[in-house]
């Protein structure tokens, strides 16, 4: 999925530098041995991998969250992906990143377990550079209730037909709306983001839409059962 991610171009996001590169690697490990070595009686965080073939373009396509989560008690799981954000201001490029890989992920996952649920629930942790004196770094955890939909699957094969043909996809933030709760629920009016999401959802979701969409309302025209 790296290959994929390559070609992917969020307005503001750039990739590490060498050094960046090294404090990412190192974060992520600490993250994941942090997280590996909690248990409890409800949650059992693991690694994973999901793949699935996409007729579309001939391929296989695998992709890795940085923790999947088991919910026992609710006999759910979700997906966590972890990001450096090495700036001093805006980061929300850096979330939007990690949520287009949150939402390849929550597609892999899907098509991996035969799953038949319309949402997966996801979690982006973002590791920015503090601005009070004193303070290195900062962390948020934003979570991001994603609706599994073939709008997911276009992504990816547009995505690795751009890889093959080096070009490159660029996502706007309608664009990214799409990914993220299907085309046949999103609709763009100018320069706000229209969705069709359960009231629920549209509460979970109100962080993370504050720094994915300049402009979002929610609207409530379709059921959906939220994910347990």
């Amino acid at each position: 999925m790296s290959k994929i991610m390559g070609v992917v171009h969020v307005k503001g996001h750039r990739w590490p530098s060498t050094i960046e590169s090294i404090l990412s690697r190192t974060a992520h490990a600490l993250f994941k041995e942090t997280a590996l070595g909690v248990r409890s009686g409800r949650f059992i965080p693991s690694l994973a991998e999901f793949c699935a073939y996409v007729d579309e373009v001939r391929a296989v396509i695998c992709g890795s969250p940085d923790l999947l989560i088991h919910d026992l008690r609710g006999r759910s799981a979700c997906l966590v992906e972890l990001r450096l954000a090495p700036t001093f201001g805006d980061y929300s490029p850096f979330i939007k990143v990690a949520a287009i890989k949150l939402a390849i992920h929550s597609w892999l996952f899907s098509n991996y377990y035969v799953g038949n649920s319309e949402w997966q629930l996801s979690y982006i942790a973002i590791i920015h550079y503090a601005k009070q004196r004193g303070e290195a770094l900062d962390a948020e955890v934003f979570p991001l209730c994603i609706r599994v939909t073939d709008s997911i699957r276009s992504f990816i094969a547009n995505a690795y037909r751009a890889w093959k043909n080096k070009s490159m996809v660029r996502v706007s933030d309608c664009k990214l709306a799409k990914l993220i709760y299907g085309r046949r629920f999103t609709r763009c009016l100018n320069e706000e983001v229209l969705i069709d999401m359960p009231s629920w959802a549209a509460s979970m979701n109100e962080a993370v839409n504050n720094q994915l969409f300049r402009k979002w309302k929610a609207i409530q025209r379709e059921t959906s059962v939220e994910p347990r």
